[in-house]
């Protein structure tokens, strides 16, 4: 009798057989896991990035502030200063030398260099313009005392046509322009029909009837708008800006003022009308003249430019006073970046 045993063959089998669906299953679901998990940290990353980027740009942008401001606060001393030794304003003075690209490194301290790196690297340029070179759009409208009412200012109106002839522009441009202004004022008693926004530049006499974009464009380097009204600064003009403060100068006239004034400034209305004696009568001034050798309002350009900056702030500054007694504000400014 033979006895023989015999194994489960079949069962053997079955049970080394690999399982291939759940492992590639397995290994799909780790591959998921780790690419969300890499991209979880790639955006944390990337968020932490951005937040530096941004702390980096606001403290750059704080700095450049406050480094126009202090450049603000340079004019204004120099202005100061330069009020107490004189009180004609002419380009020669130290508040007309222009600062053309210095490093900012060259004003920090040099522990200082390494922890303000973008703005050490940026250049500082600007200048002091005279704002009463130009003629005052304001000067188109005048009052009798705080309280009174608005109203044209014939003188002005006048002055305004005699520069829009010397530029070859329409002269009725100078009634349009103070018409507007006067409404804007709202006729002085806060209302008026039709109140339209007031002019603080140049530009925006693109709002005034009439006034196209060449127009506009031609004034913008002979015209200016100041709180208040203003004479011209002969020592400063510019020959068309003469011609519209002193009635009945020609330009050949206005060219012998500029030139003159080369070679030494004017003290006093009186050296201009001392120069011009020979076409004066009784050697004074016409009536109507809008012309002095003295400012009160200056604007201070400033520049801030370097690979990552590229800022512009325009300031108007008025001073007010006589020699020692004398002080400065800031009435506007204008901060424009690119």
């Amino acid at each position: 009798m033979c006895n023989t045993s015999r194994k489960p063959v079949s069962r053997q089998f079955s049970a080394a057989r690999p399982r291939t669906p759940q492992r590639g299953i397995a290994i799909v679901t780790v591959l998921l896991v780790v690419a969300l998990a890499a991209t979880l940290a790639a955006s944390v990353v990337w968020r932490e990035l951005v937040a530096v980027r941004d702390v980096e740009n606001q403290r750059l942008n704080v700095q450049t502030m406050w480094v126009e401001r202090a450049a603000v606060e340079w004019a204004r001393a120099t202005l100061r200063a330069q009020s107490s030794t004189s009180n004609v304003v002419y380009v020669g003075q130290a508040w007309s030398a222009p600062v053309q690209d210095v490093q900012l490194a060259d004003f920090l301290p040099r522990d200082t260099v390494a922890l303000n790196g973008e703005l050490a690297h940026a250049y500082i340029s600007g200048e002091v313009e005279d704002a009463q070179a130009k003629f005052n759009l304001t000067d188109l409208v005048s009052r009798a005392g705080p309280n009174a009412p608005w109203q044209i200012d014939s003188a002005g109106i006048e002055a305004y046509r005699r520069l829009l002839g010397a530029l070859a522009l329409n002269p009725t441009l100078a009634e349009a322009t103070a018409s507007y202004m006067l409404r804007s004022l709202g006729n002085g008693n806060g209302a008026g029909d039709g109140w339209p926004m007031q002019l603080v530049s140049p530009q925006d006499l693109a709002r005034v009837p009439g006034y196209d974009a060449a127009t506009v464009k031609a004034l913008t380097g002979y015209v200016t708008v100041l709180p208040e009204y203003t004479n011209v600064n002969a020592n400063t003009a510019s020959e068309p800006a003469l011609q519209a403060a002193i009635p009945t100068l020609s330009a050949s006239q206005a060219h012998m003022l500029v030139e003159r004034r080369q070679t030494a400034y004017f003290v006093s209305a009186s050296d201009i009308a001392l120069l011009l004696s020979a076409v004066l009568t009784n050697g004074a001034l016409p009536s109507g003249t809008l012309v002095s050798t003295n400012s009160g309002y200056f604007l201070v350009h400033c520049r801030i430019h370097s690979a990552k900056v590229n800022l512009r702030m325009d300031t108007l500054i008025a001073r007010y006073g006589i020699g020692d007694f004398s002080w400065t504000a800031v009435v506007w400014a204008h901060r424009v970046a690119g």
